[in-house]
């Protein structure tokens, strides 16, 4: 604990804005008045921005990268590790969060890291409607994916969302072993509230397993708060039929909007 009021991880999420509303100007409250949580809060942002510093973009893209496909590389050579390949969601500190989110387009401006600039198929994007955006890496290209589109055990997905006005959202995936995987957010107690940009990365990246048949992800939208847990179990219901999981909508109350990308898994 940082304070007993506030966690080390709180704090993080903090200065990244990724604490509700409430608790964001909590936190605001009582480093105004508490010079320690004030001290402690200098501290962390003047750590994070002094690794960004030491680690500019433009050098850290390509070493993400070839960890990535090393650690993959050497997986591989093990038939048994092949077999027990799992679904990871592969998260990263806050204060390196830059880095992870460098393996997909946040830094991906002409001029840096010119092997991994384009992202294909991203200018087919309309902002203006609420939706989930996955892009897979393909050795050193990222592509945006389709509704339909074929997917398999290894690849590594970052998802994101576009709000588009819409102020609460929940998203998770269902598998072709019916396993229900949340995404965001990152636990069933946690907030639904969006954050606002344009686009919006979340924070871990996705390695699909060999789940077989398809993998479909949901966007869950309100103007109010959601109750995850309910969303989920719905999921879960829907899940126990795999045919209902490919295309079935959820029963959720009409003010709720649902949004879905169904990928195909190579056989």
């Amino acid at each position: 604990m940082t304070n007993k009021r506030i966690c080390t991880w709180e704090l993080e999420r903090y200065l990244l804005g990724e604490l509700p509303p409430s608790r964001m100007a909590e936190i605001t409250k009582l480093a105004h008045e508490d010079p320690d949580i004030k001290k402690e809060v200098d501290q962390l942002s003047q750590a994070n921005a002094e690794i960004l510093r030491r680690n500019p973009s433009e050098t850290m893209l390509p070493e993400i990268l070839r960890k990535y496909d090393e650690n993959r590389r050497q997986e591989q050579i093990s038939e048994k590790a092949r077999l027990i390949t799992k679904k990871r969601l592969i998260y990263t500190t806050p204060v390196l969060v830059s880095a992870i989110i460098l393996l997909f387009i946040v830094f991906m401006k002409e001029g840096v890291a010119p092997d991994y600039t384009r992202v294909k198929g991203e200018e087919s994007l309309d902002f203006r409607k609420t939706q989930i955006v996955i892009y897979k890496k393909n050795n050193s290209e990222i592509s945006l994916l389709h509704n339909g589109d074929q997917v398999k055990a290894g690849d590594l997905l970052q998802l994101a969302y576009v709000p588009a006005g819409k102020t609460y959202g929940v998203i998770f995936s269902i598998d072709g072993n019916g396993v229900v995987t949340l995404h965001h957010p990152e636990r069933k107690s946690g907030s639904s509230i969006l954050k606002q940009e344009k686009k919006n990365l979340l924070l871990s990246a996705y390695e699909l397993d060999n789940a077989p048949d398809f993998e479909r992800f949901f966007f869950i939208t309100a103007m109010e708060e959601i109750e995850v847990q309910r969303v989920i179990k719905k999921a879960e219901e829907l899940a126990l039929s795999l045919a209902s999981a490919r295309t079935t909508r959820l029963e959720l109350p009409e003010s709720y909007s649902q949004f879905s990308i169904l990928l195909q898994k190579e056989k």
